[in-house]
């Protein structure tokens, strides 16, 4: 199923992604759908709306009301409603969509029967070289490295899961099944979604990769990935895989430290571009693998540049964020 091709109606006629919004089935695919084609999150939030407006409504529309209605619309926009001859239910799902815009059209809000608008959206950035420490509705505690983002609704319900979507770095303290709220935490990025019980672990997200390390409590990593604390994970598309794991260099940058252990230059300069926006460019190729120990505040990331060239002997350049090793 190619849905980056469907538009709102299309999504709100697919029997999958109305389980999802009725019954929340298939939701680890679904939010990771969606945060893989933020493009689609205007569409899909309506495609939500009608789902919703029309859970108590599609059986009591007869044929006739939905053809009168789908011609009233036909008239007001000038252009058909487009038809899917998928049979006669999904022909009728459309236009039980159709009567849901003319609502809208006429009265100017959704026919809804109790239901509310999409929830708007807080989204919390860092720059190069900052970090954030931010409260949820919920309690939790979440910690943003440098050049991150997190996006989570600004009204958490007992109906809907609490989640959010990261891109980056981020330190998450997850409060436990708190009053009135719904008892999952996830954290969504595009192919990984965390299931959260009460705990506290770190998650990296930059150029493909997700690393998840957890320090206490569980979670659960696309549905089906058990992890334990101490337990580190790598995930790329389309593999995973365990890691050693070292949370004292990889948590390091919660106590504004940058700390490397035996970590290869061509590492360290990814780190560095990634938390500061430099360009680290070494000219032979022979220096990425040379190995690096050292630590620095992160406030001051040139004295681990500084560190880098004095340990293997290298000539430093810097012109503003450019920086070339030789």
């Amino acid at each position: 199923m190619n849905y980056s091709e469907f538009d709102a109606a299309d999504f709100a006629a697919d029997d999958l992604f109305r389980a999802w919004v009725l019954e929340e089935t298939g939701a680890a695919f679904w939010e990771g759908w969606i945060t893989a084609h933020p493009e689609k999150e205007a569409a899909l939030q309506d495609a939500r709306a009608l789902v919703l407006a029309l859970r108590f409504r599609t059986n009591e529309i007869s044929m006739e009301e939905m053809d009168a209605v789908k011609d009233q619309i036909d008239l007001l926009l000038d252009e058909p409603v487009i038809k899917k001859n998928n049979g006669t239910a999904r022909r009728r799902w459309y236009y039980a969509l159709a009567a849901a815009a003319a609502v809208l059209l006429f009265a100017g809000i959704w026919y809804a029967q109790g239901s509310e608008p999409p929830i708007e959206n807080i989204l919390v950035q860092t720059g190069f070289g900052e970090t954030k420490t931010l409260q949820l509705p919920d309690g939790s505690i979440v910690q943003l490295n440098a050049n991150s983002s997190v996006s989570y609704p600004r009204k958490w319900t007992k109906e809907n899961v609490r989640a959010v979507t990261l891109n980056g770095e981020a330190y998450f303290n997850v409060s436990k099944s708190p009053a009135g709220l719904h008892p999952k935490f996830r954290v969504l990025m595009p192919q990984v979604t965390i299931e959260v019980k009460g705990t506290a672990f770190n998650v990296y997200h930059r150029h493909d990769q997700v690393k998840v390390l957890l320090e206490e409590g569980k979670i659960v990593v696309n549905d089906s990935l058990d992890m334990k604390p101490g337990d580190m994970m790598s995930f790329t598309p389309g593999a995973h895989h365990r890691l050693q794991a070292d949370p004292v260099q990889l948590t390091a940058w919660k106590q504004h430290r940058l700390l490397f252990r035996d970590t290869p230059l061509i590492s360290v300069a990814q780190q560095l571009e990634d938390i500061y926006g430099y360009k680290i460019q070494f000219r032979n190729k022979k220096m990425e693998g040379l190995l690096f120990t050292g630590a620095g505040p992160a406030d001051d990331p040139s004295m681990v540049l500084k560190a880098m060239a004095t340990v293997h002997q290298l000539k430093m350049k810097q012109s503003n964020s450019v920086i070339i090793f030789e």
